[in-house]
């Protein structure tokens, strides 16, 4: 029996997706990462790439799923505004890096 790598990089997925309490949303590949941001179904922390994590840990937990370094700037930045969505009482913000940079909706 043959499997394409295709078939094997979903069977990891699938098995990586199973581990996550509230699944994987992130998608990554060899130069980008995107992930959306949303509040835990607890309401106290928010979801990085399925991960229940408090605000302030967001920029590591994005370095620790991706692999991309993201500098003290953009930390602040991200941390800011998932802040302001936290205090509005919904969160859902959408983050990637791209051509070596951070950015998204924030």
């Amino acid at each position: 029996m043959k499997i394409t790598e295709r078939r094997l990089q979903k069977v990891i997925r699938e098995v990586i997706a199973e581990n996550r309490p509230w699944g994987s949303y992130a998608t990554k590949d060899n130069e980008t990462f995107r992930d959306v941001i949303i509040m835990s179904p607890n309401g106290d922390s928010v979801l990085v790439d399925g991960m229940e994590t408090y605000i302030t840990d967001v920029p590591q937990q994005l370095e620790v799923v991706s692999g991309y370094p993201m500098n003290d700037v953009e930390a602040d930045r991200l941390t800011s505004a998932l802040d302001k969505q936290m205090s509005s009482g919904y969160v859902e913000l959408s983050v990637e890096y791209k051509d070596g940079k951070w950015g998204g909706r924030w």
